[in-house]
């Protein structure tokens, strides 16, 4: 089984599936299917990084943002991780506070950091997120479907039975469906750090 396109992706649905006529509604499995993957899976492919200048309290978080990591911002020459705090909290503690941004929140799809940057106090940082996976329906394959085309093909297995209402494949595809994602998931953790090398005199 090779699965390295979305149209390889929807031969194999078919077959594992032993129906022909589903094609129509490929394209709602698949997306339905990206939905349950973007909530479950955080591997490194779905890291990035972004460079911005802030210029104002409030900055519109990137269109495939999904889950914040960090916010750093320049200071003095060395970069400084903020604190994420909920919105309440950051009125409360820097709702009067002045100098350079220490802390943030995320509502109304925007990043608010106070003490607020502004046009004459701009603040340099970068944005380290989780970004969605880009989906199927719109690009020929994406970095998931390579490296892990198994949590592909069972979440849109999945999304294959709840529509036929096969309860007993859908419990089987559920399984896969986890493995490979606490696989993945243990993975990208591992990879985050390297090792020592040991060496010998």
């Amino acid at each position: 089984m090779a699965i390295s396109t979305y149209t390889e992706l929807k031969t194999e649905v078919a077959e594992w599936s032993h129906r022909s006529n589903l094609t129509a509604k490929m394209d709602t499995f698949c997306i339905l299917a990206e939905s349950v993957i973007n909530k479950d899976l955080r591997t490194l492919d779905m890291e990035k990084r972004l460079a911005v200048t802030f210029d104002d309290a409030f900055y519109d978080i990137p269109a495939d943002y999904m889950e914040m990591r960090a916010i750093q911002i320049e200071d003095d020459g060395a970069r400084v991780p903020i604190k994420a705090y909920s919105p309440q909290q950051l009125d409360a503690i820097y709702s009067r506070a002045q100098g350079t941004a220490a802390g943030y929140a995320i509502h109304g799809g925007q990043i608010e950091l106070r003490p607020a940057p502004s046009v004459t106090a701009t603040v340099d940082g970068e944005i380290s997120y989780y970004a969605r996976v880009p989906t199927l329906t719109g690009t020929a394959t994406n970095d998931i479907l390579t490296k892990f085309p198994m949590i592909y093909l069972s979440a849109m297995m999945l999304q294959v039975n709840l529509f036929l209402q096969d309860d007993e494949e859908m419990t089987k595809w559920a399984d896969v469906y986890n493995s490979q994602i606490k696989q993945a998931n243990k993975s990208a953790q591992g990879g985050r750090y390297v090792l020592p090398q040991v060496q010998v005199a």
